[in-house]
């Protein structure tokens, strides 16, 4: 992007509330587990709420911007959570990719680098032989001491050092890993290439893939479909419509890739990868069997034909939660009136939710001065509140796509079946605590 990252201020030195009480979701016992937390941690008074939370962390990133927002296996994973809270939050939701800013996943340039400048660092590999990219991994492999399971400065501070060891020892991956931060410059690349590498987590020892681009969703313009080069192309010319439609349903051995170019891709031209990450094939007969796929305009609607059967879609849904892909986007009228409500005296933002004009927004307004400040709420809407709380808390597992309490002491007995000594005594005090919660008449801290 024209810009050397590491010549200005790295920042990531900041105090910001890495947790929160969370005022009505359900934890997962194994993710407890896993973190050593309890229910009395995450329902704690004296942390700051979830609004509260999301609220300084948008100030911060917007304080920032424009900028190049780099995590670990953060565009599948952070990313969303972080676009959930944004979106519950009434904040914009897509902070990290507009107005001038980016975001990019340095999985991505991991993998590059382990195929491209192996030399660089070194790379663990699990008893099948596969690559192993987990960070706590690759850092340990590379020497850099991995520090607390599941601390979220810990894994920053561990990024930016594989990152700073890529950028010394491999300039170039580093600057296309910037280039690549550009939806633009993704889309430009991959039009104007008949072939090209794509690193993923694909099945086996490869991480790298021969492409060509062969059409776009129509659902979402930000998903290109590529032809993957190692199939058979001829055996998939021979099959019928209804053939191809089967053929690509499998995501593991799908022919198609669904490339999204407002995600960081890491892409990279043909004889940049050599000839042995490119085996059985070579580079020239890569390239004629993509020219001549793109040359056969029938077949190529035949294969973006069956890769539009794989589109996701979003069928309308009551969960307010479920509704932030696939509605529209807000009008600039709401944006205005949510910036408003973020800076208005309490006593104003019950006013200005009711104000907006999309549904959702209103509804999390509504639902955000309830949690903030329920006495502003009219008596019958906090009773409806509390009600919907109750049932979202409580309700059975065939009612919500979420973890409910039922649920919870249903994986916390699994979890206690099959635990060593050392988890025993964690995993008990947890199910008292969850069995305390079930015996409240309202859950006042979930």
């Amino acid at each position: 992007m024209g810009v050397d990252y590491f010549s200005v201020e790295t920042r990531y030195d900041i105090t910001l509330p890495d947790q929160c009480r969370l005022p009505y979701v359900v934890p997962s016992p194994k993710a407890l587990l896993l973190t050593g937390t309890s229910l009395r941690d995450i329902t704690d008074p004296r942390r700051p709420s979830h609004y509260e939370m999301v609220c300084e962390i948008q100030r911060t990133l917007a304080d920032w911007s424009p900028a190049l927002f780099l995590g670990y296996n953060s565009i599948r994973f952070d990313e969303e959570f972080l676009r959930q809270a944004f979106y519950q939050c009434l904040h914009p939701t897509f902070l990290t990719n507009t107005n001038n800013n980016a975001r990019a996943d340095v999985l991505n340039m991991m993998r590059a680098v382990a195929c491209l400048r192996p030399g660089v660092l070194q790379v663990p590999r699990d008893p099948e032989g596969r690559q192993v990219f987990r960070l706590a991994d690759l850092a340990a492999a590379n020497g850099v001491a991995p520090g607390g399971a599941h601390d979220a400065m810990r894994d920053v501070e561990l990024t930016l050092q594989l990152c700073q060891r890529v950028r010394e020892g491999a300039p170039d991956i580093w600057s296309s890993f910037m280039r690549f931060a550009s939806k633009q410059a993704v889309i430009a690349f991959i039009r104007e290439e008949p072939a090209f590498g794509y690193f993923d987590d694909f099945e086996g020892t490869r991480s790298v893939r021969p492409l060509t681009r062969i059409g776009i969703s129509a659902l979402d313009t930000n998903i290109h479909y590529c032809l993957d080069l190692t199939h058979d192309i001829g055996a998939l010319r021979r099959l019928t419509e209804s053939e191809l439609a089967e053929a690509v349903q499998t995501k593991s051995t799908s022919p198609i890739r669904r490339l999204k170019v407002n995600a960081s891709p890491f892409v990279s031209p043909l004889w940049e990868i050599g000839v042995a990450n490119l085996e059985p094939a070579d580079e020239d007969e890569l390239m004629r069997s993509a020219q001549a796929v793109q040359s056969d305009q029938e077949f190529v609607a035949r294969l973006v034909a069956a890769a539009r059967t794989t589109d996701r879609t979003y069928p309308p849904s009551e969960h307010v939660e479920l509704q932030i892909y696939g509605t529209g986007w807000p009008s600039n009228d709401d944006l205005a009136a949510c910036r408003q409500f973020h800076e208005a005296a309490w006593e104003a933002r019950l006013d200005i939710a009711l104000g907006l004009s999309d549904p959702r927004f209103r509804r999390l307004g509504r639902r955000i001065v309830y949690f903030e400040r329920p006495e502003l709420l009219r008596p019958g809407d906090r009773l409806a509140f509390d009600e919907e709380v109750r049932r979202r808390v409580r309700g059975a597992k065939s009612e919500f796509p979420w973890m409910t309490l039922p649920e919870a002491l249903v994986e916390v007995d699994g979890l206690l079946a099959n635990s060593t000594p050392s988890e025993y005594g964690r995993l008990r005090a947890l199910r008292e605590e969850f069995a305390a919660h079930q015996q409240l008449n309202r859950m006042t801290g979930l």
